[in-house]
């Protein structure tokens, strides 16, 4: 496990980055799934997400319907 998904872990297994995006990790994933509630805007760093031209991946809705 990264340090990142470490942290994560302790705090409740999110973080908030400076620009408001909220960041997720699907456990036993290293993916970053964020979402920016201003916008309410999702987006997933695993190749189904990014080929998908945008289309939600299992981790935005596993994210999306409160599994970790």
């Amino acid at each position: 496990m990264d340090m990142l998904s470490t942290a994560m872990n302790i705090f409740n297994g999110t973080y908030q980055d400076e620009r408001g995006w909220k960041h997720y990790r699907v456990e036993g994933k290293s993916y970053d799934i964020r979402f920016h509630p201003m916008t309410l805007e999702w987006e997933c760093s695993c190749m189904a997400y990014k080929f998908g031209r945008g289309k939600q991946c299992k981790h935005i809705k596993t994210i999306q319907n409160g599994e970790k």
